[in-house]
C-alpha cells in the first residue's frame, strides 16, 4: 500500500490518466490539431503528417520536440495553435476524483509533457483544479520533457527538500526513468502487461483509492 503522509509528493500524468480511456476522444481532439500542425508547418498532405507526427513522438519523446529539432518550430507558437479551445474536447465533470484527491495528504501536482493551459483547462472541466496545487509543465522543463532524465531532475529541483515522489502514469516509458530514481510509480492503464519493476498498477484514477494506505 501506498503511505498516504503529509509529506508525500502526488505527480500525475494529465492524459489518459487524470481522464481515463474511456474518454479518448479528449486527446485525439488533441492529436488531430498536432497532425494539422504538422501538415502546415512541413506543407504535407494529412496523412503524412499523422505519420510524421507519431515517428516524432516515438523518436524524440514528443512530438514537439521533434518539430523543433528537425523543423525549427517555436514551442508557444505550436501551443497556441494545438490549443484553440473552439476546436477541442476537455473531460466530463467528475466530484468522484474530487473527492479522491481531496484524500491524498501531501502535496499534489500535475506533472505533464504539455503546456499548462491544456492541463488547467481538462481541470476545470472535471472540477478538480482545487484540489491539485499546480502543474510543472513542459515549458518549466526548458521544453525538454519526460522520458528524459532532465525533466525528472528539474522537478526533483523544483520540488526542494527529499520527498516521497509517487508518479501515476499512463506510459511505461515515462515511468521508467522515475523508477530508476527511486519514485514510487503507478501505472494507470487498462493494459495487462506490467513490467515487474513497476510498483502498482489501477486500470484508472478512481482505482488509487485501493492502494492507498
Amino acid at each position: 500500500m501506498i503511505p498516504n503522509r503529509p509529506d508525500t509528493v502526488w505527480l500525475f500524468d494529465y492524459d489518459l490518466t487524470l481522464y481515463g480511456t474511456e474518454e479518448r476522444c479528449v486527446i485525439n481532439s488533441l492529436d488531430h490539431r498536432i497532425s494539422l500542425f504538422v501538415q502546415k508547418t512541413v506543407g504535407t498532405d494529412f496523412e503524412t503528417a499523422h505519420k510524421l507526427r507519431t515517428d516524432y513522438l516515438e523518436r524524440f519523446g514528443t512530438t514537439l520536440a521533434g518539430l523543433m529539432a528537425m523543423n525549427q518550430v517555436d514551442p508557444d507558437e505550436f501551443f497556441d495553435f494545438i490549443h484553440e479551445p473552439e476546436n477541442l474536447i476537455y473531460p466530463k465533470e467528475s466530484p468522484e476524483k474530487l473527492k479522491l484527491l481531496q484524500r491524498l495528504a501531501g502535496r499534489r501536482y500535475v506533472f505533464t509533457n504539455g503546456r499548462h493551459d491544456w492541463s488547467e483547462a481538462g481541470m476545470d472541466h472535471m472540477g478538480i483544479r482545487s484540489a491539485m496545487d499546480g502543474v510543472f509543465d513542459l515549458k518549466m522543463m526548458d521544453w525538454v520533457g519526460k522520458p528524459h532524465d532532465s525533466a525528472y531532475e528539474k522537478m526533483e529541483r523544483w520540488l526542494g527538500e527529499k520527498s516521497q515522489i509517487v508518479l501515476l502514469e499512463d506510459s511505461l516509458r515515462n515511468l521508467e526513468p522515475a523508477h530508476r530514481r527511486g519514485w514510487t510509480t503507478v501505472f494507470v492503464s487498462p493494459s495487462a502487461e506490467i513490467p515487474d519493476w513497476v510498483d502498482y498498477h489501477i486500470p484508472h484514477i478512481l482505482d488509487l483509492i485501493r492502494i492507498l494506505e
